[in-house]
């Protein structure tokens, strides 16, 4: 196992979480180690400051209280169908959706086919994507291993606290500096995002220099492979 002082914090120690499941031997799992999104409820506003907003719309309308549970209800309701629709970002429909807010303060998309969940998938609630998560390691078949640059991934199952015995650790990684870890089956479905941020010059005129290019479009790898005659 690796020191549990070799990796760098990555946030504050999360409260809440599940703890890991040991009870079986999975062959084909896999233990990733990393900082978890943070959780925020979608309704910032208490009922009662929605209330207020919906009674100053409605200045010179009597309402009563049970109708006004009801509007906010309802006011909840559409807010979350907006927010979980295809017109927000996300992950929905097998798509991920990026957006930004312009300087016109309109919403700018761009859905990206993933293939998550997949067509076999059969789920109650339709919501294979259970989480996101900066990922700095893992574990596989007994062994620790550290990713040489951290990964964004979003993962079908949610983050477990970190139980790392006498010691405190689990392959280095401790809860203390914000670690979490997710048990995921090495067959499931993920998303993985490459981000980088650089100047322009950087990010297309020298990284497609001739010696510098990546083949890792399809189109490169097959001029790089070698031809066939008949």
């Amino acid at each position: 196992m690796s020191d549990c002082g070799s990796h760098p914090g990555v946030g504050p120690l999360l409260e809440g979480l599940s703890e890991p499941d040991y009870r079986s031997y999975n062959p084909s799992e896999v233990r990733l180690y990393g900082r978890p999104a943070i959780h925020r409820p979608i309704f910032k506003l208490s009922d009662e400051t929605i209330s207020e907003q919906i009674s100053q719309k409605l200045e010179g309308l009597s309402v009563e209280r049970a109708d006004m549970r009801r509007i906010i209800e309802a006011v909840k309701d559409v807010a979350v169908l907006k927010i979980t629709s295809d017109e927000i970002f996300g992950v929905v429909n097998q798509q991920i959706v990026l957006a930004i807010v312009d300087h016109n303060l309109k919403l700018q998309q761009l859905p990206v086919d993933i293939g998550v969940p997949s067509k076999n998938f059969r789920g109650d609630d339709g919501h294979y994507i259970k989480s996101i998560g900066v990922i700095y390691g893992y574990a596989y078949e007994g062994h620790c291993y550290t990713l040489p640059k951290p990964q964004i991934m979003y993962l079908p199952e949610e983050a477990h606290v970190i139980k790392g015995g006498d010691c405190g650790c689990d392959c280095g990684y401790v809860p203390e500096l914000g670690y979490v870890v997710w048990q995921i089956d090495k067959l499931e479905r993920v998303v993985a995002l490459d981000v980088r941020s650089d100047d322009l010059k950087t990010l297309v005129l020298d990284e497609n220099m001739p010696g510098n290019r990546s083949p890792l479009a399809y189109a490169q790898t097959m001029a790089l492979a070698p031809q066939r005659h008949p």
